[in-house]
């Protein structure tokens, strides 16, 4: 074999090597692509039932509080409230987040568990009229809160590729 097809040959070795390495290299992100939108849609869905099941349960309050619903139907109501909102933790653990978004999904789950407990020392208060239920409500929400909005922030630094 001549000098020239030799040099032919290991070009287009080299040739396919490469263009096997770009297709894989490419094919590897588009599954990262696809991990990353499915990661996020499940917990946008999680975050959309928790957002549902929150304004379902403002809404029984405020009924209960303008008299359209009594202590009892809240407390019934509130019973499964939290049995709802229990469920939504687990959900967390089952995400398959990149590993830029644990963080964030942790908090997400820290903000959750922080308004069930919420619900819980607001339900309490409804049923005995223990003011220091309803503090410690307000203190844990707002715990939530501050949970909920560093989860934003280390998802949104996450999905930017800043290490939160």
């Amino acid at each position: 074999m001549k000098k020239s097809q030799k040099q032919n040959i290991a070009f287009a070795v080299i040739g396919a090597i490469i263009i096997g390495s770009v297709i894989a290299y490419n094919y590897y992100l588009d599954q990262a692509r696809i991990k990353g939108l499915n990661f996020g849609n499940e917990l946008q869905e999680v975050q959309e039932e928790l957002k549902r099941l929150q304004v379902d349960f403002e809404s029984k309050v405020t009924q209960w509080k303008e008299n359209d619903f009594t202590k009892e139907e809240l407390l019934d109501y509130s019973t499964l409230h939290i049995k709802k909102m229990e469920e939504l933790v687990p959900r967390y653990d089952k995400l398959a987040p990149p590993d830029s978004f644990v963080p964030s999904v942790e908090l997400f789950k820290l903000s959750t568990q922080s308004q069930i407990e919420s619900d819980k020392e607001f339900i309490l208060w409804i049923q005995t009229g223990d003011e220091s239920h309803k503090v410690r409500s307000d203190i844990l929400l707002q715990q939530a809160f501050e949970y909920e909005l560093s989860a934003l922030n280390d998802f949104n630094a996450a999905k930017r590729g800043v290490n939160p």
